[in-house]
């Protein structure tokens, strides 16, 4: 597992092979076999270990006393610090997952699905307009934090890590502050 993250993240998906894998390790062939079926499932694995130690990071956010917006921010925080704290689990999560094969896309998607999870109940306690549906809006809050990362990550935006934890802020609270419902003047 070791050797899949730091060969994706700096050779890329595209250019890693199983043979590359295993001798990044120091492993005969049957080792790999013994545990993946292919390159896509080793992937996946790494997928399902980095949006787990991030969900039980954002849960942990989540389950305190304080309130909402700051609760919310240590979530975008913790999502940032992680791919901070070892820019390989980045480069995997946020880009190199992306063209793998189908076992990694449905790990992504079931990553991305939980963590809309943990937006939604964030979401829930700050909504009042019927109109809202807190369970689309939080896919929606997932997929634009992600891709404000993914471009953070690539040098495309050059702002800090504070202004872009603070960018995610302003965003879930374009939301939640959209709470009143319509007057019906």
């Amino acid at each position: 597992m070791e050797s899949g993250l730091e060969l994706f993240s700096s050779r890329g998906y595209a250019h890693t092979s199983i043979r590359a894998v295993l001798r990044h390790a120091g492993l005969k062939d049957r080792y790999f076999a013994e545990s993946f079926t292919s390159l896509d499932d080793l992937m996946a694995a790494l997928m399902r270990d980095i949006y787990e130690e991030q969900i039980t990071r954002c849960a942990e956010s989540i389950a305190t006393d304080q309130p909402l917006r700051d609760r919310a921010r240590n979530v975008i925080d913790a999502v940032v610090r992680l791919s901070l704290e070892d820019p390989r689990k980045g480069r995997v999560k946020l880009a190199e997952s992306l063209g793998a094969g189908p076992l990694t896309a449905r790990e992504r998607r079931l990553g991305l699905q939980r963590m809309s999870g943990l937006v939604d109940s964030l979401l829930r306690e700050g909504l009042q307009d019927p109109r809202i549906d807190p369970a689309t809006l939080s896919v929606a809050v997932v997929g634009a934090v992600s891709e404000m990362l993914l471009s953070w990550f690539n040098g495309e935006l050059t702002i800090s890590k504070e202004e872009l934890v603070d960018q995610g802020l302003l965003l879930f609270e374009a939301i939640t502050g959209h709470t009143a419902p319509p007057s019906r003047e």
